[in-house]
Formats: C-alpha cells, structure tokens, sequence
C-alpha cells in the first residue's frame, strides 16, 4: 500500500513540486520515497513496504528498458499467474513485487493490461516513447485517485490534500458536490468538493497525451458489473459455492512480508474471513476489535467467541476509555480532504491505530453486504413492494388516520407523509429514499439551490440486469438496490472511508469479501437466497452456522459505528454550536441556518429532535462541521513533517536524477 501522485505535462518548479507531493503522502508511505522527473511529466511515490521488501521492490518502478513506468497502491492478487505468463514470453524481472508485473504487462497489451489485473489498486503508467500517461482504478474503487487539468498539464494524487500543494488549481467549492452531499453524507464520484479537482471511477481508466505542449485526455469505463440471477439455483449448491470461493478469496489475500492480522468487530463478514486465515496459517492470527460502553453499539462478546473459536491472538480497543475531543474529530474530519459524514470513521480510525501498533497488513470483512443482501433495504423492498399492491384509497384513509395520531407521538411524525411517498413511488424513488440520509423534502429546506441536478439522477439504474422473464417487481428492485449499494455507497462512503482511517496510520487493509470471483457469483444469486423474511445475507449466515460459533452466526446485523453524541466531549459540543452558529460560518451561503440551527442546538443540549432519530441527529450534525472544516482555506494544508523526511525525499529525487 503507497501515496502515489504525479502529473504528465509542463510544471515550473517540478522538483519543488513533486518534493511536495511526496511530502503530503508520506503517511501513505513512511518506508521509502521515489520521484522520477521528465522534462514533460514525474512521478512520485511513497511506500508502505509489503511485499519484497529490498530496493528491487522500489518504485517508480519501469520495465527493463526504461521506456514504461509505473507507480501502484494496492495489491495484485494474481501477479504470480501474469508473471509466469510474461516470463514465458521472454520478459525479465529484476524482483518479486506485484508492481513489477504492471510495466511488462503494459508493453504486451497496452491500456488493455488494466482488465488482466485482479485486486485493489490505483496506479499510473506513463509511456516514455508515445508522451501518454495511464490512469487506472480497481473494479470497486477500493483504492482512490484524484486528478486535475491545469493549462499545461494534468496531475494525479491518491488523495485530494496532496493535489492541493500544486499551483493553479481550482479550489471554489462545486455547489452541485454540496448538494449532494447534503443528501448523500459524502460525495459521490467523478466530482469531488473542488470544481476544478476530480476523482477515477471504479473500473475506470484515463489515458492522456501531451502534444503540442497541451495535454488531452479521455475517460473509459474497463469494468462494469452485470447482475444476472440464476432463478434455479439451490441454496446447497450456493453456501457449498460461496464456502469455497471465500476461502479461496481469503488464501489469495494473505501474502505479506510483514505481519498480518484481522479487523474482528464481531460480525458475520469479518468473522468468516477470519475462521479462513486462521485456517491458512500454522501459527495464531492476531485479531483486533472495538469496545463501545454503549450496548447499542457493542459486538466485542461475539469477537471474543469467534476469537476463542479459532484461537487467534486477540486484542480489544476499549473506546470506552476515550473521548472525542475537538481536535482529534476536526483533525480526522479534514484529513479526508473533501466534506464526509460518516461517523463510524472515527472508530475506524481508532480500530486501526491500535493495529498499527502490531501489524501492518489487515483484512476486513467489507463487502459482504453488498452482493449477498446484507442491508435491512433487501428486506424492506418487499414489504413495500406488497404494501403498494394496497388499493389507492386505503392509502388515503390510512394516511389520514396515522396523521391523527402523529401529534399524540403515537407513531413517528414523519410516517403519515413517508405512506403517501411511498403510495405511488416508483422503484428509483423507493431506493433513494432507503439510502439516502436526507430526503428531497428535507434537502430543499436545507438547500438555498433549486436549479441544480436532482439527487435521484445517482439512483437510476446503470448496470445490465440479466433478469428472467419470470421476474417479479421485486427482482428488479433487488437487482436495482444491489446496484446502488455497490457503484454508489460502496466506493464513495464505506471504501472511502477504510481508506481513509486506515492510511493515515500507514495500516493496509484488504477486503477479501471483494474478490471478483466471490462478488460475481453474489450477483448470480436470486432474491429468496439472499433475503427470508427479515433475515438477510441468507447464504452467507448458512456458511456462518458451519463455521462460527452458533449464537455468533444467528446474530442480528449491527454497524460498526460509535455513538458521537456520548462519545465527545463536552468541550467539544460547546465548540460545535460556537463554531456551525456563528455569523462568519460560511454555511450559510449554501445552507438555510432556520433549518440547521435547530439540528445543533438539540445535539448540543442533549435533547431529542421531534424529526429526526438520534443517529441522525448526530449524523446530521457532523454533516455540517465537516463542509463548515472545508469552507476555509487555512484548514486544508497539507500535513508538515519533520525536516529529516523533507531531505530524505529531496535525497531520492537527485538519486533518481543521476
């Protein structure tokens, strides 16, 4: 796992520049520092030694004339299948790294290289003899990459703050960004918070040429998944199936010249994935977890059983013990470079401090939910599909009745309103409203912009749906909602942030959960073998009960979150209502404080919203800080470090040089 970063075109102060570069990554990379400078592009690396470690594993690393290079964060799973292949037709390795394979296999088929790779990756080739620089990121955007356009050259980074060391970039925030992020609680991709910075797609590659001193460029989608149920298949054949390509998935994921252990938060995916490495391994995994003092929000019991279950060297990270304060909050919440509001980062990242002290390579069991039907949404499509086959009219009668009610709190006040949404919604419709945190109603409130695209345009379906004939309404929101969940919220909220808290302690995390092969045959699984009656993840909990200890494997889904309004610090809420309600707060140009203001007041006194949950109060809540944290330009530099890493990175650019 590395920062990667770079730019193919004309830049005055190139060396200057790409020192900094390197700087702003160095979290990425603590191990070593490369920068190789043309006169019309560089390339910048720094690393996170994981596999060869020696300077044969080096980079920016280039094949063995020197006419292609590359720099890579991520991993290649199959890299010792393309190396036998590339060896066979006469290529020499001077190493053993995964990375090595990427310049060879380039020289053979060019751009076309990308779809032979199988892992998470985000990488840059640049071609010496044709000027052309290859962006690429993996299937699932587990690995991220940032790019920008200037007026004579195109620069890339790993992270969005890197980018920001550069001269000329647009840095007014994008007012459509924001409105989706108002919605969403991230920022989906290809746009980011800055006009003029963009983020690679999942399963997309860039290429740019440099002619003429201007640098063009052009995107492609290699990669997009197709989900075809088999309405046939058995629920035998799928666990024996699934068993079988999870442990294979897992075994794949497990090369590393440096210890390795396991994100164990207690449930089903991350236990399963665990049971598998321990069974790869002659001596005792070592696994890690979160103990939160709110029962709500606590697993550690069932980490404990799986942990003695497959007796692994187990550690807990008691958050009890903590507090959220409002440097550490602010801090996390700026290092991921753009507005991002999911609060479970902050456990994340403390799960992930704590492993850093013993290991340097993780799996998580992220994933999981995605293709096999985890969310409470798979379940709750088909109780509205059968509450919409209700005679109009009884709608109306009901909605009436439970308007009644509302203001006696007999019911939520909200659900007289959600039943007439719902009445007539279509299958868009019924998606975006059980994934998104804020509902149109509730954007346009909030929202001064009116004439902006509508959120709902990132739920309409993309992808091919291979369904029967015999398919059902319900097949099609199911095919629709696995959709969603894996081309939006997947990349842009949860990958996004492990990426996140995981770099910056320079912590590698792997997902073995998506493995291509594993994540294809999910999508080949028809509705009833992901979801019965409210239990979801049907094949993956029948794996579970083989597995895991019994109360484990029947346990109820929970996230893997903190609970903020209890976790921070009292400091910190008097801070936060200082800070969102204060007059030169730039909120205001994009948001209605009338609407907000009541949000942070009732976070910051302690009290219930008549509206809103609990979760999403303080979900809401860090919203706002987070977009006020980006608003102002002297909070987004980049992180400063000691002078011995600023010569030592200028000690590998002159190397490189010579």
């Amino acid at each position: 796992m590395c920062g990667i970063a770079g730019w193919l075109g004309h830049l005055m102060e190139g060396a200057h520049y790409a020192k900094r570069l390197a700087r702003a990554l160095h979290h990425r990379g603590p191990d070593a520092h490369g920068i190789e400078l043309w006169t019309d592009a560089t390339l910048v690396h720094t690393r996170l030694s994981i596999i060869d470690l020696s300077r044969t594993g080096a980079q920016p690393m280039s094949n063995e004339t020197g006419t292609v290079w590359v720099v890579f964060n991520g991993e290649i799973y199959n890299h010792r299948e393309l190396r036998q292949g590339l060896e066979a037709r006469g290529h020499v390795f001077r190493g053993h790294s995964d990375t090595e394979v990427i310049p060879h296999l380039y020289e053979e088929e060019g751009v076309a290289c990308i779809a032979k790779l199988r892992g998470m990756f985000a990488l840059a080739i640049y071609d010496t003899c044709s000027h052309t620089l290859v962006l690429a990121r993996d299937r699932f955007g587990i690995k991220p990459l940032f790019y920008t356009l200037g007026d004579r050259c195109l620069a890339f980074a790993s992270e969005i703050r890197a980018l920001l060391e550069l001269p000329g970039i647009d840095t007014e925030p994008d007012r459509q960004a924001i409105y989706d992020y108002a919605a969403l609680f991230y920022i989906p991709t290809p746009a980011t918070f800055y006009r003029g910075i963009r983020s690679l797609q999942p399963g997309e590659v860039l290429e740019a040429h440099l002619s003429d001193n201007r640098v063009q460029f052009r995107t492609r989608i290699y990669h997009c998944w197709e989900v075809a149920p088999d309405p046939g298949m058995t629920l035998n054949h799928a666990v024996e199936r699934t068993d079988e390509l999870l442990t294979a998935a897992v075994e794949r994921q497990m090369e590393s010249e440096v210890p390795l252990g396991a994100l164990l938060s207690g449930g089903i995916d991350s236990s399963l994935v665990s049971v598998a490495a321990q069974s790869t391994l002659t001596g005792r995994l070592r696994t890690f977890n979160a103990r939160f003092a709110d029962a709500a929000y606590d697993e550690t019991w069932a980490a404990v059983a799986v942990a003695e279950h497959i007796a692994s060297d187990h550690r807990t990270l008691d958050m009890g013990q903590t507090r959220g304060t409002w440097d550490d909050i602010t801090d996390l919440l700026l290092h991921a470079g753009q507005p991002f509001a999911d609060t479970s980062l902050f456990a994340v990242s403390a799960v992930c401090q704590l492993m850093r002290q013993h290991v340097t390579v993780a799996l998580s069991g992220d994933g999981g939910d995605e293709g096999f039907g985890g969310y409470n949404s798979y379940w709750q499509i088909a109780r509205i599909s059968q509450w919409q086959t209700i005679p109009a009219p009884i709608w109306r009668v009901a909605s009436r009745a439970l308007g009644m009610l509302a203001p006696l709190r007999v019911v939520p006040s909200r659900l007289p309103q959600r039943l007439k949404e719902l009445a007539g919604a279509d299958d868009t419709t019924i998606i975006q409203g059980l994934l998104s945190w804020v509902r149109e109603d509730e954007q346009r409130q909030l929202c001064h912009d009116t004439d902006l695209l509508p959120v709902r345009r990132l739920f309409e379906s993309q992808w091919q749906y291979h369904l029967s004939s015999r398919s059902s309404r319900l097949d099609r929101l199911a095919a629709q909602i696995t959709e969603v969940n894996t081309r939006l919220t997947l990349p842009n909220d949860f990958l996004f942030k492990v990426d996140t808290a995981s770099m910056r302690s320079s912590l590698e995390v792997r997902v073995p959960m998506l493995d291509e092969d594993l994540f294809a045959f999910a999508l080949s699984l028809p509705y009833r073998l992901k979801v019965t009656g409210r239990t979801c993840k049907r094949v993956l909990r029948t794996v579970a009960e083989r597995r895991l200890p019994p109360l484990v494997a029947s346990k109820p889904k929970k996230g893997f979150g903190v609970p903020v309004d209890t976790w921070v610090d009292g400091d910190f809420k008097e801070r936060l209502k200082e800070t969102l309600l204060s007059p030169s707060s730039r909120l205001s140009e994009f948001f209605r404080p009338e609407t907000y203001r009541p949000l942070v007041e009732a976070f910051c006194n302690g009290q219930p919203h008549p509206y809103v949950s609990r979760e999403g109060l303080y979900q809401r809540v860090t919203m706002l800080l987070s977009l006020h944290l980006a608003l102002y330009p002297a909070t987004r530099q980049a992180p400063r470090y000691p002078a011995e890493i600023a010569s030592s990175v200028a000690l590998s650019a002159r190397s490189l040089m010579n």
